[in-house]
């Protein structure tokens, strides 16, 4: 009953009152405060998670889990037989496929550019990276097609932003010709092949749509005059455990093989995301912390303006230790309403977001054509159990500076 008398009593105190008006606005103020900043961990924080986990879907999408090339840069010429003498000891591997790796110049009708071709498998490569789900028009195919002059000629398969920037659809015509070099002077000049472009993909990453292409292995190794391959590209059940089977191949193939995961290749940017979320809660938790600040100047004006009243409490038997209770019960009803209304506004923000894509961004600065967000629950308990463990420390001081008042001298307070 005691407990239920003191939580009444924080709650009137709380409320606006003809003398207390403005100690009431400065206690909407901190409440304000912290919704405020619970909104915004949360919206930072998830967007953090979604930012995450669309690159890391985009890498692994698009990156085979592991891949094997020649130390020196040689070519491999007999993939097939070191990839299955690899997959005889490490069991976890349920898929490769063979790739080359090359830059070369693109034309259409229109436009010129440089991009990165890669030579693929197209059988055993949709069993490894995730290009199939990724076609946007046309079909994820390598096989040969007729032109309008009922000539055959070999397929390539073209990023969504490249196609744009070249100015072609699917059907259309593209060429390809090595870059020219030393050699390429004397011998006669740069190597041209035709292609007709079977499929567009995109895979929500600017660096990718906007600068690969993909064709069939031996159409390449024609263009480039090569017998091998540059690597061979492997897919294993828990992609999060890439490094440890990448660090095994390289051992057990030992030199000149070594071994690349999806990790390693984009090492400094998991990196950054790594440092990232834990910066961004730090600096929007600074505006928890003001909210906390501002409980504090609130509760110490309260006191101040309740001294009389705190006196006549204390006269009528209530311990130093209940209206220590009134006080934090005070900063803990603005710290539980502050951070309700602004989880729920930040969640509801998140839902929206995530479900519509409203908030879009520029995709050659992000990687991506929209605000990515991934609510996690356990940073929405965190956020809400740190907000409102804040917002109680903060009323420790004015409630302690209340509950030592001598009832006689609070009541004579003019």
């Amino acid at each position: 009953m005691n407990l239920r008398l003191e939580f009444k009593i924080a709650w009137r105190y709380l409320g606006a009152q003809r003398r207390s008006l403005f100690v009431s606005l400065i206690s909407l103020f901190s409440m304000a405060g912290v919704c405020i900043g619970t909104f915004a961990l949360i919206v930072a924080l998830s967007a953090v998670n979604g930012f995450e986990a669309e690159v890391t879907t985009q890498m692994i999408g698009k990156d085979a889990h592991f891949e094997i090339v020649d130390y020196r840069g040689d070519q491999i010429l007999e993939p097939d037989s070191l990839a299955k003498l690899l997959m005889e000891v490490d069991e976890d591997i349920t898929a490769y496929s063979p790739f080359i790796i090359y830059k070369v110049g693109v034309s259409s009708k229109k436009v010129n550019d440089g991009v990165v071709v890669y030579g693929i498998d197209s059988k055993s490569a949709k069993d490894v990276i995730d290009l199939p789900s990724k076609i946007k028009f046309g079909v994820f195919s390598l096989d040969s097609l007729v032109d309008s002059n009922g000539v055959l000629r070999p397929s390539i398969m073209v990023g969504s932003i490249l196609a744009q920037r070249l100015r072609v659809k699917v059907g259309d015509r593209l060429v390809l010709q090595t870059f020219q070099g030393p050699d390429d002077m004397i011998g006669g000049g740069p190597k041209m092949m035709q292609f007709l472009i079977s499929g567009i993909f995109e895979t929500g990453m600017y660096e990718y749509d906007g600068n690969l292409l993909y064709v069939a292995i031996p159409e390449l190794q024609k263009l480039i005059g090569m017998q091998g391959v540059t690597g061979i590209q492997f897919k294993i059940k828990d992609p999060w455990k890439s490094e440890i089977h990448a660090e095994m191949a390289s051992r057990f193939l030992g030199h000149p093989y070594h071994a690349n995961d999806w990790k390693m290749k984009n090492l400094t940017l998991l990196k950054w995301m790594n440092y990232e979320k834990f910066i961004v809660a730090a600096i929007v938790c600074l505006i928890v912390l003001i909210a906390a600040f501002n409980i504090i100047s609130s509760l110490i004006m309260v006191v101040v303006d309740k001294t009389k009243e705190i006196g006549i409490l204390r006269a009528m038997g209530l311990s130093e230790s209940a209206i220590m209770r009134v006080f934090v019960g005070m900063g803990s009803f603005i710290g539980l309403f502050g951070s309700l209304l602004g989880g729920v506004a930040g969640l509801t923000l998140c839902i929206i977001q995530e479900r519509t894509h409203f908030i879009e961004l520029p995709a050659d600065v992000y990687m991506m054509p929209f605000f990515p967000v991934q609510v996690q629950a356990l940073d929405v308990v965190v956020i809400f159990i740190i907000g409102n463990a804040l917002c109680i420390f903060a009323t420790i001081l004015p409630a302690w500076k209340a509950s030592i008042m001598k009832p006689v001298k609070a009541i004579r307070h003019e």
